[in-house]
C-alpha cells in the first residue's frame, strides 16, 4: 500500500516522500554511502597488507594500527631450536612479540589447529642437527600461509622429511611457500646442506621496504665485517638483502620475501638474531 493520493513510482521502486522526516532522509543517503565505505575499507586493508601504508604513515597511521592489531604483542610459534641471539632480541621486545618454542614432533598430531593460533610461525632448526619436518606439518604450513599466516624460515630448517631419504630441500614438503630453493648441486653436495662461513657485510637491495628501512648495510661501520653462516641457495621471491664476501666478491641471498595473496613468507639466509633492527622490523612488518 502506498500513501493516499500517491501512485507506485515507475519501475516499482519506492522512494522516500518529501517531508518523510529527518531520520528517513539520513537513512536514505546512508544506504548510498555504504558501498563506497566498504570499497574504502577494502582498499585500506590491501594497502596495509602489501606495505603501501603502515603505522608510520602520516594521518593514516592510526588506521593502520587498527588493522595491524594496535599495541597487542604478536603471538609467535618457534618450531625447532633457534639461536640465543634470537631469543635475546625477542625477550628484549616482549611488548612487540610473545613466543613459544616447540619441537616439530610435538605438532604432528594436529598441526593445523595448533599453528592457526599464532600470528607468526618461525621455522628455525638452525641450532640442531635434525632438519626434519613431517609431511603433515609441511601441509599445515602451506595452508597457514595460504590463508593469511606469516612464516619465517631460517637457513636449512625443514630441508628433510622423516623416513624420506630422497627428499632434500623445501619444495617436496612445502611446495612453493619457502622463497628459496635447493635446486643446485656443487661438488656433488646439495647447496642447502653446505653451510659457508662468510666474513663480510649484509647489503640492502630495497631501502624502502619496511624490513630494511634505515638499514642500508650491516655492520654500518666501514671498518668492521660480520661473520655469517650462510647457504648458496637460489632466490624464488623478492630479494631484500644480500651477503657479500669483500675478498672474493661472491654474494649470497640474505633475506628473501614471497608474499601470497593474503599471507607472507620471509627467508633468512643467516642467523637473524645478529641483526636486531632487521628482526624487529620483520616482526613489525608481519604483525
Amino acid at each position: 500500500m502506498y500513501p493516499e493520493g500517491g501512485a507506485e513510482p515507475a519501475g516499482g521502486d519506492y522512494l522516500p516522500q518529501e517531508g518523510g522526516g529527518f531520520t528517513g532522509k539520513i537513512g536514505y543517503h546512508l544506504e548510498g554511502l555504504i558501498p563506497l565505505i566498504l570499497i574504502i575499507v577494502i582498499l585500506l586493508f590491501l594497502a596495509i597488507r602489501f606495505d603501501i601504508i603502515s603505522s608510520s604513515t602520516p594521518i593514516l597511521g592510526p588506521v593502520a594500527d587498527i588493522f595491524e592489531g594496535g599495541a597487542q604483542p604478536a603471538r609467535m610459534l618457534i618450531v625447532g631450536a633457534t639461536s640465543q641471539e634470537v631469543i635475546d632480541v625477542l625477550n628484549k621486545h616482549e611488548q612487540l612479540v610473545r613466543y613459544v618454542v616447540r619441537t616439530p614432533e610435538s605438532l604432528d598430531r594436529s598441526p593445523r589447529e595448533i599453528i592457526s593460533n599464532y600470528d607468526i610461525v618461525m621455522l628455525d632448526q638452525s641450532q640442531q642437527a635434525n632438519k626434519e619436518v613431517s609431511f603433515e606439518l609441511g601441509q599445515a604450513i602451506q595452508q597457514y600461509v595460504g590463508t593469511g599466516g606469516k612464516l619465517i624460515v631460517v637457513l636449512d630448517s625443514g630441508i628433510r622429511r622423516p623416513g624420506a631419504y630422497d627428499v632434500i630441500g623445501w619444495e617436496n614438503t612445502f611446495k612453493d611457500v619457502v622463497p628459496v630453493s635447493c635446486d643446485r648441486i656443487v661438488d656433488e653436495i646439495p647447496v642447502c646442506i653446505n653451510r659457508i662461513t662468510v666474513r663480510g657485510k649484509l647489503y640492502s637491495i630495497d631501502d624502502d621496504h619496511a624490513i630494511m628501512r634505515g638499514i642500508p648495510v650491516f655492520p654500518a661501520d666501514p671498518g668492521f665485517n660480520a661473520v655469517f653462516e650462510t647457504l648458496d641457495v637460489s632466490p624464488k621471491g623478492r630479494e631484500l638483502a644480500f651477503i657479500e664476501d669483500p675478498f672474493t666478491k661472491k654474494s649470497f641471498p640474505g633475506i628473501v620475501e614471497k608474499p601470497s595473496l593474503v599471507g607472507k613468507s620471509i627467508y633468512f639466509n643467516y642467523n637473524p638474531g645478529i641483526t636486531e633492527g632487521i628482526l624487529v622490523g620483520t616482526i613489525n612488518y608481519l604483525k
